[in-house]
């Protein structure tokens, strides 16, 4: 396995790469919104605990205790183009019932605007996952834990304005009975119009998410927001995070250029069999024109075009048919 010095040595002889100190600037400029940066923090279980926690505590405006996280990715992407962490927080019961079922939050920063339709029916997705993973054979229904959804946005989910969205199931003919599924989707976007009725928790709310996004901290003191910004000032500092960032930088750009390369081939193709279709249809023509032998024209176009003798009809009936507009 290769060490640190020598992927980096490797890495620099490359022509058109990311060099060190533009990969240390380039984590130094993020915040937490930047899936990368958000999924770095998450690395060391301490660090992730309390920033998860006051994260949590802030939009649910109560002291959220995080028993656990865990950070479930396959590829993590450093920009918004790729698919980047869901992250999965394990929470203890807030109170001193102990019968209450903990909650599971899932928890995700979201940049990438494309993503935006998808948005829906991709939470029903991770619902289905969540509840496969946790109601195992023999258990029952109950045993489900509630689970919440909560989406920290860059952009406007519904297009509504708001800081604060947040879905239930419901009966849609009888909305005044109750349909506890247990499953709960909360969006947050961070450069929303505050819709929080209680004003305390609303000037929180928008301070925490004004940071994730921008990194600004509030002239106000705000404990939650100073304690999270001392974990992710030192992740920032950590040589591997650059180092992992350089990683992250090359790979997407290796996958940047096999998607170049699948495309270009696609089109060369489309290309290649315009171009061949085209020309069999103004070599049909031409023959037809100077009273060449249909055997002849299907012989050539067998042998030379690599048409199949069932592909050769329609290639008439389009020749004839541009004739015609052309007579």
């Amino acid at each position: 396995m290769k060490t640190t010095s020598t992927f980096i040595n490797d890495y620099n002889s490359q022509s058109n790469v990311l060099t060190i100190e533009e990969a240390r600037k380039s984590v130094q400029d993020m915040c937490l919104i930047n899936a990368f940066l958000f999924d770095s923090v998450l690395e060391n279980e301490e660090d992730a605990k309390l920033v998860i926690s006051n994260i949590l505590s802030t939009i649910f405006n109560r002291q959220i205790d995080v028993k656990s996280v865990t950070s479930q990715k396959s590829f993590q992407a450093v920009n918004t183009q790729y698919h980047g962490i869901r992250m999965d927080a394990y929470i203890n019961p807030v109170g001193d019932n102990e019968k209450i079922i903990a909650t599971v939050y899932d928890v995700e920063m979201e940049d990438r605007v494309t993503d935006k339709k998808e948005l829906p029916r991709r939470l029903r997705y991770y619902g289905a996952l969540h509840d496969d993973k946790y109601l195992k054979a023999s258990h029952d229904y109950k045993s489900l834990p509630d689970f919440i959804t909560i989406t920290i946005l860059s952009y406007d989910p519904f297009s509504a304005g708001d800081m604060y969205y947040e879905s239930r199931s419901i009966l849609t003919t009888h909305p005044n009975i109750e349909y506890d599924d247990g499953i709960t989707h909360i969006f947050l976007y961070c450069g929303g119009t505050p819709n929080v009725k209680d004003i305390a928790h609303s000037k929180k709310l928008t301070e925490m998410l004004k940071y994730i996004q921008t990194g600004e901290k509030p002239t106000t003191p705000n404990s939650r927001i100073n304690d999270i910004d001392k974990v992710v000032s030192l992740v920032k500092s950590r040589p591997e995070v650059t180092t992992n960032y350089m990683k992250q930088w090359l790979r997407e750009q290796v996958l940047k250029q096999e998607l170049t390369e699948q495309v270009t081939e696609q089109v060369t193709e489309q290309v290649t069999q315009k171009t061949k279709h085209n020309a069999a249809i103004r070599f049909i023509i031409f023959s037809q024109i100077h009273n060449i032998s249909d055997d002849d024209i299907k012989a050539e176009l067998i042998t030379n075009y690599g048409y199949k003798d069932t592909e050769i009809p329609p290639l008439y009936q389009e020749a004839a048919k541009e004739r015609d507009s052309k007579s």
